[in-house]
Formats: C-alpha cells, sequence, structure tokens
C-alpha cells in the first residue's frame, strides 16, 4: 500500500521535472527570438549526465519485477524533454562531439523502448541494470559539478533556469522515498543515484543563488 502511495507522489512530483525542462526550453527558445547566445552557460556535459540518470531510472523501472510505471513512464518524458533541449544545444553551436551524443541519447531511448519485449530480464541482465545505475551515478556528479564550474567561470546563469533544478531536487527527495518503500537489496542502485543526485544538485542551486545574489547587489 505504502509502496503505491509513495509511487504516486513521486511521480506526481515528477511532473515538476516535465515543467523545469519545458521551462529550460522555453528559456532558450525565448533568448534565441532576442538575438541573443540562446544556450549560454548551458553545458553539455551536466544536460547529457541528467539524460543518463533518467536513462538508469528508466531501465531500471523495467528491469526489475513487476515493471515499475511509476518509475519507466514518467522518466520516458523527460528523456524526450532533455533530448530537445541537448538538440537545441547543438543547433545552437553545431559541433560534432554534441551531435554524436543527441545521437546516442536517441539511439538509447529507442533500446530502452524495445528491451520493454524482453521482459523479465535474465539476471545477467538485471545486473547489467545495477552497473548502469552505479556508472551513471558518477556521470551524474561529476557532469553536475562540471556545471558549477562553468557557472563559477562564467558568473552568469545565462539561459540556465533554476526551476529546473529546483523541480528535479523534489523530485530526488520523493524517489528517495519511493525507494525506501522497496527492499533494500532491489533498490539501493536507486537510492544510491537519487541521494548523489541531491546533494550536487543542491550545490547546483546554491551556486546559482549566489550568482543571482552578486548580479543584484552590482545592480
Amino acid at each position: 500500500m505504502l509502496y503505491h502511495i509513495l509511487g504516486t507522489v513521486s511521480a506526481a512530483a515528477f511532473l515538476l521535472t516535465w515543467y523545469g525542462l519545458a521551462k529550460q526550453i522555453t528559456n532558450i527558445e525565448t533568448l534565441r527570438k532576442s538575438h541573443l547566445p540562446a544556450t549560454q552557460s548551458l553545458s553539455v556535459n551536466q544536460f547529457a549526465s541528467s539524460f543518463f540518470a533518467f536513462y538508469a531510472n528508466f531501465i531500471f523501472g523495467i528491469a526489475i519485477e513487476p515493471l515499475s510505471h511509476y518509475l519507466v513512464w514518467t522518466r520516458f518524458g523527460a528523456l524526450l524533454l532533455i533530448l530537445a533541449i541537448l538538440y537545441q544545444i547543438w543547433r545552437d553551436r553545431r559541433s560534432i562531439s554534441t551531435g554524436f551524443i543527441v545521437s546516442l541519447c536517441a539511439v538509447g531511448v529507442v533500446i530502452g523502448l524495445c528491451s520493454i519485449g524482453f521482459r523479465p530480464y535474465p539476471n545477467l541482465a538485471k545486473l547489467g541494470a545495477n552497473s548502469l545505475m552505479l556508472v551513471v551515478t558518477v556521470l551524474l556528479m561529476q557532469g553536475t559539478l562540471h556545471q558549477i564550474m562553468v557557472l563559477r567561470r562564467s558568473r552568469v546563469i545565462g539561459a540556465l533556469s533554476p526551476t529546473l533544478f529546483r523541480s528535479i531536487l523534489i523530485k530526488d527527495v520523493t524517489t528517495l522515498a519511493f525507494a525506501f518503500t522497496m527492499p533494500i537489496a532491489v533498490a539501493w542502485p536507486l537510492i544510491l543515484l537519487n541521494g548523489a543526485s541531491v546533494l550536487t544538485r543542491g550545490s547546483l542551486l546554491i551556486q546559482m543563488k549566489k550568482i543571482k545574489n552578486n548580479e543584484v547587489s552590482v545592480n
């Protein structure tokens, strides 16, 4: 019963993440229409690592038994929105590396959807899903730290949306609560990934707040 209650709360809170991602896309489009740098201060590293963090949750939700609809479909929507943000960054910068990342992410979404047809996963695939969570935890931490470094160098928030990261932080907290309704032996990768996200995204929000306060004091 608690599983379904917190699963519903987590899924509802995740709609804020969808809103935050959509807000980020809107910020980019607004700057582009104003003929300003549309993806200023946006780290490809940060958004790519965020994509893979959502992707790891997506695959984890598919791999566990029974399939967690609370994890799978909320993350699927987020994957599409982050893919749109990465495309916008590529559109602005036209770099080969960014184009490769966009293509890799798009292929990953297709593979993930197709994998639903092969459930239940054999034990080896479940081990692979857990290993993916560990790798993505490291990627997420370094990606967010890279975004913090970009902000410290530029001292400008630019198109980066505080709303997005506040919504992600709320999502991480509710997902952690949801994870603790599962057996620890099953949920530990989910706890590790979302716990790391709470710490690093919280630090990023603090950095953005400092920059905003400095801009206000200068003005």
